[in-house]
C-alpha cells in the first residue's frame, strides 16, 4: 500500500513540476494536488480498516424530514357511570361519575410554535399536549408548526366510544297507586350509531327469593325499549316480559343503525307486575361513535 502512495505521490509532483509557470497557477495547482491525495489516502485507509471513515461527518446539511404528528392511541372509551341514591321518598339522589380518555399527542420535526386544534372546538400550544373529549364522536386533530421560514399542518384522526352503567333503585310494581318508573337514560348524541348492552334484576333480599314462590307468585320484569322526541315518547319496542324463578334474571340488548336526531331520545322502561317484587336494577351498554 505504501509503495502505492509513493507511485501517486511522484506522479502527482512530476505534474506540477512539468507545469509552464511555477509562480502562476502552483498554489492552485498544489491544493488541489494535495485535496486529491487526501482522498486517496482515505480511500485507501478505508480498505484496509474502515475506521477512519467513521470519524467524519458532513457540515453544513439540513434535515429534510417532514412534520408530523402523532398519538400512542387514536382510539379511546369513555365511562359513565350513575347511581341513584334511595331516600325513602321516590325521589333519589342522582349522582354521576365521568372518567373520560386521555389523548396523548406528540410532534414530530417542528420548527417553532405548535398550535393544536382538537376538532371540537378546544386547541392548545406546545410540543406535546393532552386532551379529553367530552362526547363520543369522530374528530380531526389538526397541528400547525409556525416558524420565521415556513407554516406546516398535519392532521391525525381519533375516534372516542362509550360505555355506560345505571344502578337504579329498587323497582315497584307498575299497578302500586305510588309506584315510580325505573328509567334508563341511555344519553344518545346525534348521528348514526348503535348499542348493546344487558339489564339485570338483582334479588335484594327484602321479599321472599324468587326460587321459593309458588307459580302464581313468581318473580316479573318487563324491559321496553323507548323512542322520545322532546321528552315525549314516540314508539315502544318490549324485548322481555315474562316470569322467572331465579335470584338475577339478564336481558340483552342491541340497537343497530339507529340515526339520532335533535330532540330525539332513548331509554329503557324497567317494570314488575309483581306487587312482592323487590329487585335492584343495574343496566350496563357500550355505543359506537356517532356518524355525522
Amino acid at each position: 500500500m505504501i509503495d502505492s502512495v509513493h507511485k501517486i505521490f511522484n506522479y502527482k509532483i512530476h505534474v506540477i513540476e512539468t507545469d509552464v509557470d511555477k509562480y502562476g497557477y502552483y498554489t492552485k495547482i498544489m491544493k488541489i494536488i494535495i485535496s486529491t491525495l487526501s482522498l486517496v489516502l482515505l480511500v485507501l485507509f478505508t480498505a484496509t480498516g474502515g475506521a477512519l471513515v467513521a470519524t467524519f461527518s458532513t457540515v453544513g446539511t439540513s434535515s429534510n424530514q417532514q412534520f408530523s404528528i402523532e398519538a400512542p392511541a387514536v382510539y379511546g372509551v369513555n365511562e359513565y357511570t350513575l347511581i341513584e341514591v334511595d331516600e325513602g321518598d321516590n325521589d333519589e339522589e342522582e349522582v354521576i361519575f365521568a372518567k373520560l380518555h386521555e389523548f396523548i399527542f406528540e410532534s414530530q420535526n417542528s420548527n417553532g410554535i405548535i398550535f393544536w386544534d382538537f376538532g371540537d372546538g378546544n386547541s392548545a400550544t406546545g410540543q406535546e399536549v393532552s386532551h379529553t373529549y367530552d362526547d363520543p364522536g369522530y374528530y380531526t386533530v389538526t397541528a400547525t408548526s409556525t416558524s420565521s421560514k415556513k407554516v406546516e399542518l398535519s392532521t391525525l384522526e381519533v375516534t372516542v366510544e362509550m360505555i355506560g352503567y345505571v344502578e337504579s333503585d329498587n323497582m315497584e310494581c307498575a299497578c302500586a297507586p305510588t309506584a315510580k318508573s325505573t328509567i334508563v337514560d341511555l344519553i344518545p348524541p346525534q348521528g348514526l350509531l348503535s348499542f348493546e348492552g344487558i339489564v339485570t334484576v338483582e334479588h335484594d333480599g327484602s321479599s321472599e327469593s324468587c326460587t321459593l314462590r309458588n307459580p302464581l307468585q313468581e318473580c316479573h320484569l318487563r324491559v321496553i325499549i323507548e323512542y322520545t322526541k322532546d321528552g315525549a315518547i314516540i314508539n315502544q319496542n318490549i324485548i322481555f316480559d315474562g316470569t322467572f324463578r331465579t335470584n338475577e334474571k339478564n336481558v340483552q340488548f342491541e340497537i343497530s343503525d339507529l340515526n339520532v336526531e335533535e330532540g330525539e331520545g332513548l331509554q329503557i322502561r324497567l317494570e314488575t307486575d309483581q306487587l312482592r317484587d323487590w329487585h335492584k336494577p343495574s343496566t350496563t351498554w357500550s355505543m359506537t361513535a356517532p356518524i355525522q
